[in-house]
C-alpha cells in the first residue's frame, strides 16, 4: 500500500530522543520528529505513549533513515487545505499575512498554511519593493492548490483587477457625454494625457488640454495631478472615453471683441516663429505677425533673425476674426508709413526727372532717389506711338522726365507717366469728328476681327467684321497702307475708341 501524500491514522510503535515511530499501514513505518510534536502545541510529547493512535501526513521515503517521513502539522494543514481549495473553487477572498520575502515573490501565512505569492501577482503594475509588504495582511485570491505537496499559490493582482473591473462597470453605467468627472493624471504622452477616472481610463488629446497652443501636455498637467475633466465623447461599444480639460474654462475667443478692437496696441510674447511670420500669445489667444507686416522696408526679412522665442513685443491689431479664430497683427504699423511721407514729397501731378533702372516686358522702372523707384506702364509711354517692347523707346541709364500719377502704399509703388506730360489728342477729338460723318483713313492693320484705320497720327478707328460687306477686302484689294472711306458710328473719348462702318459707304471718291 502506497501511503505517500495521504493522511493516515497511525499507531505509535516506539519513542526515542529524536523520533516517534509510527505504523501507518504501509510496508515501511513512518517517523515524526519529537521536536515537531513538542513545539506544535496540540500534542504534549509527555502524553504520547506507545500503542496510542496519532493522525499524520505521510511524506516521502527517506532511504538514509529507512522510514517514511511523516508530519502531524502537515496533517492539520491538509484539512486546512480543504478549506483553501473550497475558497479557490468558489473564487472567494482569503486573508494572508506576509511572513517573508523569497526569490521571485513573498511567503504568506494563511492561518497556519504557508503559501507563495509570486512577484508578478503582487500588483497590476510591476513591483520591485518586496520589503514594504512584509508584516502586512492582504486580501488574496487562491489560484492554485496542490494538497499532495502542500503547495498553495495566491494572487493579490486578481483581487485588484476584480476591484478595477467593478469600478469600471460602475463608471460605465453612469457615464454620459457632458459629465464633469474627477480623475488623476495617470500617464502623459506626446499626443495627450490618460486620466484614471476611478476604474477606467479616459484620454485628453493635446488639442483639448488648453485653448492656447502647447508643444507638450506636460506644459499644463503633471503626473499624479488630481483634475476635473469633461466627457466629450463616450463610445459604448469600445468603452472609450474622450475627455476635455480646456472645456471647463471659458473660450478666450468668445468675447475677444469685447477685450480688443482693430487698431489697438497690444503686448504679447513670441511663442512660435515660422518662415512666413511670428505667432504672438496674448490672453490665451494667438495672433500672427505676417512677414509683410514686420517692416516698411521692401527687402526680404527672415523672421527667425527678426524675433526670438519668448520675446515680449508690442503690436497693432489689423483684424479680428472670432469665427475663424484668426488675429492679424502688425509691427510696422506702430510707426508711420514712410510712404505717407512720400505722398508729400511726390504729390500726384509733380514732374520728376529720373534714370531708367530696369526695362521689363510691359513697362520700365525709374530710379527717383536711392532705394526708391517709380514704375511706368507701357500704355503710359505715349498717346500715339504703339510699341511691341519698351526697349524700342528706352535704354538703361537714360535720363527721362515723367509725371507722378499715383502712389500705391500697399504695393509700395509710385506710378509715373510720360504721355501725361503732354495734352492728350483725344481731348479735342469731338471737335474734329462726329458720329455719322464719313472720313478717309489709311489701313494700319487687318486682323481676324476687323480692320484698323488710322485717321491721323495716333488716332485709329476699328471697322468690325460685322460692318464690312461680303468680299469687300478681296474685291477692293485692301491691305495695310490702303486708303479707305468709312462712316463714324461710335465715338468714345473716355475709352479712346472710334467705331467705323463700310456699309453703304462710297469708295469711288478716294
Amino acid at each position: 500500500m502506497n501511503s505517500k501524500g495521504f493522511i493516515r491514522q497511525g499507531k505509535i510503535l516506539n519513542i526515542d530522543e529524536s523520533y516517534v515511530y509510527v505504523d501507518v499501514g504501509d510496508k515501511s513505518d513512518g517517523i515524526i520528529t519529537v521536536k515537531e510534536i513538542s513545539s506544535g502545541g496540540s500534542i504534549d510529547i509527555t502524553s504520547v505513549t506507545i500503542g496510542s493512535s496519532i493522525e499524520v501526513f505521510v511524506g516521502s521515503y527517506d532511504d538514509k533513515l529507512g522510514y517514511l517521513i511523516c508530519s502531524k502539522e502537515k496533517a492539520k494543514n491538509v484539512y486546512a487545505l480543504d478549506d483553501i481549495e473550497r475558497v479557490c473553487n468558489d473564487n472567494e477572498l482569503i486573508k494572508g499575512t506576509v511572513a517573508a520575502k523569497t526569490k521571485g515573490g513573498l511567503i504568506v501565512d494563511l492561518n497556519g498554511v504557508t503559501a507563495f505569492l509570486p512577484g508578478s501577482q503582487i500588483d497590476v503594475k510591476l513591483t520591485r519593493d518586496f520589503d514594504s509588504f512584509i508584516g502586512k495582511t492582504l486580501d488574496l485570491k487562491v489560484i492554485s492548490v496542490d494538497k499532495k505537496n502542500c503547495n498553495v499559490i495566491v494572487s493579490r493582482r486578481k483581487v485588484i483587477e476584480d476591484e478595477i473591473k467593478k469600478l469600471k462597470e460602475n463608471v460605465l453605467a453612469d457615464i454620459k457625454e457632458g459629465d464633469v468627472l474627477e480623475g488623476i493624471v495617470k500617464n502623459i504622452t506626446d499626443y495627450g494625457v490618460f486620466v484614471d477616472l476611478g476604474g477606467m481610463d479616459g484620454l485628453i488629446y493635446i488639442t483639448d488640454i488648453s485653448w492656447k497652443r502647447i508643444s507638450h501636455p506636460s506644459e499644463i498637467l503633471n503626473l499624479g495631478q488630481k483634475i476635473n475633466v469633461k466627457v466629450i465623447k463616450y463610445d459604448e461599444e469600445k468603452h472609450r472615453v474622450s475627455l476635455g480639460y480646456k472645456q471647463l474654462f471659458n473660450d478666450p475667443w468668445q468675447n475677444i471683441t469685447d477685450r480688443h478692437k482693430q487698431g489697438d496696441i497690444i503686448e504679447g510674447v513670441i511663442i512660435n516663429i515660422t518662415d512666413y511670420g511670428a505667432f504672438v500669445e496674448l490672453d490665451d489667444v494667438e495672433g500672427l505677425i505676417h512677414l509683410s507686416e514686420m517692416s516698411w522696408e521692401k527687402k526680404q526679412i527672415d523672421p527667425k533673425t527678426f524675433f526670438t522665442k519668448g520675446q515680449r513685443i508690442k503690436a497693432s491689431i489689423l483684424s479680428i476674426e472670432p469665427e475663424t479664430r484668426k488675429l492679424s497683427l502688425s509691427l510696422k504699423r506702430l510707426t508711420e508709413s514712410p510712404w505717407n511721407l512720400l505722398k508729400n514729397k511726390y504729390p500726384v501731378g509733380k514732374v520728376i526727372e529720373g534714370t531708367v533702372k530696369n526695362i521689363y516686358e510691359f513697362g520700365i522702372a525709374v530710379e527717383l532717389e536711392e532705394n526708391l523707384e517709380g514704375y511706368i506702364k507701357q500704355n503710359d509711354f505715349s498717346w500715339t506711338k504703339r510699341t511691341k517692347h519698351p526697349n524700342e523707346l528706352f535704354k538703361t541709364g537714360e535720363k527721362i522726365k515723367a509725371v507722378v500719377l499715383s502712389i500705391d502704399e500697399e504695393k509700395q509703388r509710385i506710378y509715373l507717366g510720360i504721355k501725361q506730360l503732354t495734352e492728350s489728342p483725344w481731348l479735342h477729338i469731338k471737335d474734329k469728328y462726329s458720329v455719322g460723318a464719313v472720313v478717309t483713313g489709311t489701313v494700319s492693320n487687318i486682323t481676324e476681327f476687323g480692320i484698323f484705320v488710322q485717321l491721323e497720327e495716333g488716332i485709329e478707328g476699328l471697322i468690325h467684321n460685322s460692318k464690312i460687306p461680303g468680299n469687300f477686302i478681296r474685291e477692293n484689294n485692301i491691305s495695310a497702307g490702303s486708303k479707305i472711306n468709312a462712316e463714324i458710328i461710335m465715338l468714345d473719348t473716355n475709352e479712346q475708341k472710334i467705331g467705323l462702318s463700310l456699309i453703304n459707304v462710297n469708295q469711288n471718291q478716294l
